[in-house]
């Protein structure tokens, strides 16, 4: 993302131009209803009754309603009602949406900018876009395909094949095991060709994951596009498999620097100090907060939820913990309800953190 211009302490207006699907990302935990958006769009103009119209450039400015983050078609959908337009094509009142892109350039007005909102932006300017993690948990007969990225886990498809014993007879069984991984090969060739993948991951329990990536590597082409493969153990081929692989950390050590994959790791300290009750993990908005004003906090993670609140004395104090937590030099981390981390967060009233040191309330 670009920063045009930074008129955030005059008019509120921030003048932007998006350029990558981390822009959409940042943007959807910003914009909140209320908040105003100016930029060129097309849409139907119709001059006479019973006209079909046709569609026509202008520039309108929105008063948001509605933020929709769409992933997998690199669309922030910003629907609002018209505030201010061409008044011979437009009328004032009537609902519009934005279908905000990489390339588009768009001003964000609002009443109040909160520190941490342009310190977001000014940080994903430096940060480059992580690849997308194909993730494939397997055993004997049964097979789900997971895409992971930086937001969320979207399951793909289950594929079950029934793979009779060796005891009726070696062919049968080889046959039968071939035709299974030819259906996962062409999944993952399907997916590396349409999405920017640079890491698989098989897992499962037993031998059938080695079996699949030497069968991989044998007849699939997808070494050829720079995709790494790697085999680890899970408990099940259920998409549970995959969860669980995703929370315990897995993933983050085959590829250190994906977001969502550091996210799940934490999430696991924090939980593994709860249960050990050594007094360095502690959750809620109270609790959290006076942690953060104590500057005893090494990690925070927030449910990206509290950030698009409209209840403005809740984004305050969620402001006050991020701001305290990174002015005493901890990590702040948003995470995504659309995933199975952030789902997990939730169930802890959407904030908690892991402590430096125990604190007393």
């Amino acid at each position: 993302m670009q920063i045009l211009k930074d008129n955030t302490r005059k008019s509120g207006a921030l003048f932007v131009q998006l350029e990558s699907l981390d822009d959409l990302w940042v943007l959807y935990n910003i914009i909140k209803e209320g908040d105003r958006i100016k930029g060129k769009t097309t849409r139907r103009v119709v001059m006479r009754e019973g006209d079909t119209g046709n569609r026509q450039s202008m520039v309108l400015k929105l008063e948001v309603k509605k933020v929709e983050f769409h992933e997998f078609t690199n669309t922030l959908r910003v629907l609002g009602q018209i505030i201010e337009g061409p008044k011979d094509l437009v009328s004032y009142g009537d609902h519009h949406t934005f279908n905000m892109e990489p390339g588009k350039r768009y001003r964000i007005y609002k009443d109040k900018w909160y520190k941490n909102d342009i310190n977001r932006i000014r940080k994903n300017i430096k940060r480059q876009e992580s690849p997308l993690v194909l993730c494939v948990a397997i055993e004997s007969g049964l097979a789900n395909l997971a895409l992971i990225s930086d937001y969320s886990l979207n399951p793909i498809t289950e594929i079950n094949k029934n793979i009779p014993g060796k005891r009726y007879g070696k062919q049968h069984y080889e046959k039968a095991l071939q035709d299974f991984f030819k259906g996962i090969k062409t999944v993952i060739e399907e997916n590396v060709e349409r999405n920017n993948i640079k890491l698989v991951v098989l897992c499962g329990p037993g031998f059938t994951k080695e079996e699949l990536l030497a069968y991989l590597k044998e007849k699939s082409n997808i070494l050829d596009h720079n995709v790494a493969i790697r085999s680890i153990s899970a408990s099940s081929g259920e998409l549970a498999g995959v969860y669980e692989v995703l929370r315990d950390g897995t993933i983050a050590t085959q590829k250190s620097d994906y977001k969502f994959a550091k996210q799940a790791k934490y999430m696991s300290e924090f939980i593994e100090h709860l249960g050990k009750e050594d007094g360095l993990a502690t959750y809620g908005l109270e609790q959290v907060k006076i942690a953060s004003e104590m500057g005893a906090i090494k990690t925070v993670m927030v449910c990206d939820k509290l950030l698009r609140t409209s209840d403005e004395e809740l984004h305050q104090k969620v402001e006050q913990i991020l701001n305290n937590t990174e002015n005493q030099g901890g990590e702040a981390h948003i995470l995504t309800t659309n995933g199975p981390t952030g789902e997990q967060l939730e169930s802890y009233s959407g904030v908690a953190a892991i402590l430096r040191f125990r604190t007393e309330y």
